[in-house]
């Protein structure tokens, strides 16, 4: 008679156990940012979750390195605002958009303005921003803002991963995820088969023990090159990518406004930079490059930038990109573009849920990605806790009729946040994403304008960025009235960096009633282009 060898597991206080012990009601592949989110609020709830996580060490990353103050309330509420705690992390206030030589400050509201503390008001929860009842932040402001926070991504990660590994109810183990398991009757997925580390081995070989773990559910949280997306059944829309971050590190370089994310318009695309430490001082600086990249090997990459993009940063910025570029290794990642599908169709494979980057992603221009994340997981869970119609229990899970009403409410509830998260990234993406059309370059004169009048004009732009206030309503105002306002420039002022503006912008009165007529024709141009570039995001998003 033969013996299953035991594996390893890497949960506190188990050295290992036996595969058919583990009697998992929800199977999580991927231990990132939301399958360690889901596992923990899972848990609490009641539920037996396992996790299975290629590589249990520290990761490296140039991306999912910003967190927005709407993610660190979808922390609080999920129980984990403390993974932010002794991680280097940094206090971010808001955002710095800097084009040639306008600089604009877009601050993150006050925590009076949002909490009605100036009336004596104390509140859980206001316009979809979330304070505890203290009517304080949910981790420490100095600035007296809602802030988020910006750190190493591996730091969080690792931080995240020590939280599910000391909790009842989550069993983690580091393995490779070989293949979906399918029932031969109904072919709805009924588990996973993986490459384990066995107790006499420190090392997952393709070699290894290959055992098979079972559960009614399966979530897949592997990540933006997530090779199960293609699952037969999954009908998932295809990723889309318009182009690569190119990112380095500086040291002791200071940004144009302490504790603020700062992005610089470039004629050939955004460069967006944001401090990661502080006991260093180091700033991430990550350079959005189109089309296919230049080479790394040959210097052709270094030189792109260097041509490209550094002429076009803060003078003060530049000695310190230089010299960056000169001596680090250039890394990069893709920034893709995955509108999300509705799951639990007739026809969509039954027993295993996309979430994450496997699922859903955006331009990292935002900094959207971990705050959809972590609200994905707490509204999931919540669907997914025990209840009347979903039992505590492996049965309790069994019935994919309920579980597919389950993700269609999901789907649509989580586009509160999501939806204008999406959009609004893509949508910026357009604009700032370099000068391919004269018409952009419009539009992105009268977004840096606009916000640059304060008030609600920067106000509303940033409840919608920090996800704060994650109004789709809002986002469509806000946007076409950067149109607008963009046309009212257009009329008086002529096309940017038009031969026949005078040194401070403006034209001469007779120019305008001269140029009126063509100016006015140019417009609609302009509006179309607008329109061209928020309507189809909108419904790719919206549609089922």
């Amino acid at each position: 008679m033969s013996t299953t060898p035991d594996i390893q597991v890497a949960s506190s206080g188990i050295d290992h156990v036996s595969i058919h012990s583990l009697q998992p009601e929800i199977i999580i592949i991927g231990a990132g940012v939301v399958g360690c989110a889901l596992a923990y609020s899972l848990s609490q709830s009641g539920r037996e979750v396992v996790v299975l996580e290629r590589d249990l060490t520290e990761p490296d990353r140039i991306v999912g390195e910003l967190l927005q103050p709407g993610g660190v309330a979808a922390l609080e509420a999920l129980g984990m605002a403390d993974v932010l705690e002794g991680i280097d992390a940094v206090p971010v206030e808001g955002y710095c958009i800097v084009s040639g030589e306008d600089q604009v400050g877009c601050p993150y509201p006050l925590l009076e303005e949002m909490a009605g503390l100036n009336k004596g008001e104390k509140s859980d929860e206001l316009d979809g921003a979330w304070i505890d009842k203290k009517g304080k932040w949910h981790i420490e402001s100095n600035s007296g803002k809602k802030e988020g926070r910006s750190f190493h991504h591996g730091k969080l990660i690792s931080s995240l991963r020590k939280k599910i590994l000391n909790v009842k109810g989550v069993t983690v183990l580091e393995a490779t995820v070989k293949d979906l398991v399918f029932c031969e009757h109904t072919n709805r997925v009924i588990g996973i088969s993986a490459s384990f580390k066995t107790a006499e081995s420190d090392e997952i070989t393709s070699s290894g023990i290959v055992k098979k773990i079972y559960a009614p559910i399966t979530i897949i949280a592997d990540g933006c090159f997530s090779k199960f997306r293609l699952t037969p059944g999954m009908r998932t829309p295809k990723p889309v990518t318009r182009s690569h971050f190119v990112g380095i590190i500086l040291d002791d370089c200071k940004l144009p406004i302490k504790n603020m994310g700062t992005v610089c318009l470039t004629p050939s695309g955004p460069v967006l930079l944001y401090q990661i430490g502080n006991a260093k001082g180091e700033v991430r600086m990550l350079v959005d490059v189109k089309g296919k990249l230049p080479s790394v090997g040959d210097g052709s990459l270094r030189r792109h930038i260097e041509e490209q993009y550094v002429p076009h940063l803060p003078s003060s910025l530049q000695p310190s990109v230089i010299s960056s570029l000169a001596t680090q290794r250039l890394r990069s990642m893709p920034n893709t573009f995955l509108p999300p599908a509705i799951q639990g169709l007739n026809n969509h494979l039954s027993g295993a849920i996309l979430v994450g980057d496997a699922y859903n992603m955006r331009h990292p221009l935002t900094g959207g990605g971990m705050t959809v994340a972590f609200n994905d997981a707490l509204i999931l869970s919540k669907y997914l806790k025990p209840s009347e119609t979903l039992p505590k229990g492996r049965q309790g899970l069994e019935d994919w009729n309920e579980i597919s009403e389950v993700l269609k409410k999901w789907f649509w509830e989580r586009k509160q946040l999501s939806g204008v998260v999406n959009v609004l990234s893509m949508a910026l993406y357009s604009l700032f994403g370099g000068a391919d059309e004269p018409e952009l370059e419009v539009l992105r004169e009268g977004c840096v304008k606009y916000l640059g009048m304060g008030g609600e004009k920067v106000a509303g732009p940033v409840g919608l960025l920090s996800a704060l206030t994650p109004a789709p309503f809002m986002l469509f105002y806000h946007f076409f009235s950067v149109a607008f306002y963009s046309i009212f420039l257009l009329l008086v002022r002529g096309p940017p960096n038009s031969s026949l503006r005078t040194t401070n912008g403006a034209l001469n009165p007779l120019m305008v009633l001269l140029t009126l007529p063509l100016n006015l024709i140019y417009s609609i141009k302009v509006f179309w282009t607008a329109c061209v570039v928020l309507l189809p995001v909108i419904y790719t998003e919206f549609k089922v």
